[in-house]
């Protein structure tokens, strides 16, 4: 065969896969903004939703991340079983879930090395997600989940919540958590597929927005027709026009502070994402 039909049908193929498997993202915490807030969502109720410690851990701090970014917090000693990341999130209307998160530990201040996830949906009890054991280190690689499957009693529900929780008192360096030891969270991603089919619902990557955070312009690029609008957060639509492909607004009369920019097409299927303005 042609090498170059060749490397074209390859090419198609990637595509092809890319296009048929791709997920729609349920909720998202990435910390662009230094926010515990989510930032992105398929489901615009899930942005409201916040990321937190539990069991005795300090409140978030926000600290450099693995892109951005990350949660931090410390005192996490004497945590066995106790102390935690959680987060709640909606899942209506999607199936086939996949978890994906990176934990760090502190350097100096080496935090707890072992984790497992679990999860609650609004009538059970806590449940350990399947092969979700994991360890950690002082990088943004040791301590990743990379479309860990969720159990099928997370699909469309109004409500689940997902913590990741201790399960030893040693440390990074292999002492005890001490006090001051520190643990980071950082690129967590809730995804899914739609129940009614992939076609039906704005997939992440036909919309793309940058840059977030933004000063005097931001870019809202579709791949398909649609409406976006931008509110400020008491709801008050501040832009609303038809998409062009590529859309550029001009920011330089915005108030600081945070807005929603949401992407709704013919089908009235919607795509919402936090943007801050500096």
């Amino acid at each position: 065969m042609n090498k170059n039909y060749t490397l074209a049908f390859i090419f198609i193929f990637v595509v092809f896969q890319l296009s048929t498997t791709a997920q729609d993202t349920i909720v998202q915490w990435t910390f662009p903004t230094e926010l515990a807030t989510a930032d992105g969502a398929s489901i615009p109720s899930n942005l409201d939703m916040v990321i937190e410690t539990a069991g005795g851990a300090s409140e978030i701090q926000f600290k450099n991340g693995a892109t951005t970014k990350a949660a931090q917090a410390t005192q996490w000693n004497e945590g066995d079983n106790e102390k935690k990341w959680r987060v709640d999130f909606e899942t209506t209307g999607y199936t086939n879930l996949k978890l994906s998160s990176k934990i760090s530990s502190g350097g100096q201040n080496p935090g707890p090395r072992d984790f497992k996830v679990q999860y609650r949906a609004e009538d059970g009890g806590w449940t350990d997600v399947p092969n979700s054991d994991f360890q950690v280190a002082n990088d943004w690689t040791t301590g990743v989940l990379a479309n860990l499957t969720m159990p099928s009693e997370c699909d469309d529900q109004s409500i689940i919540k997902l913590r990741w929780i201790m399960t030893s008192n040693i440390a990074t360096d292999g002492n005890d958590v001490a006090e001051q030891g520190i643990s980071k969270i950082d690129d967590i991603y809730i995804t899914g597929d739609f129940i009614d089919g992939n076609d039906e619902i704005i997939s992440e990557s036909l919309v793309s927005i940058y840059p977030n955070p933004a000063v005097d312009v931001v870019v809202v690029e579709t791949m398909e027709k649609s409406v976006i609008t931008i509110s400020d957060i008491s709801g008050r639509v501040v832009i609303s026009e038809e998409s062009t492909g590529n859309n550029k607004f001009n920011l330089s009369k915005f108030h600081s502070g945070l807005y929603i920019v949401t992407v709704t097409t013919d089908n009235n299927l919607v795509k919402s994402h936090k943007l801050m303005v500096n």
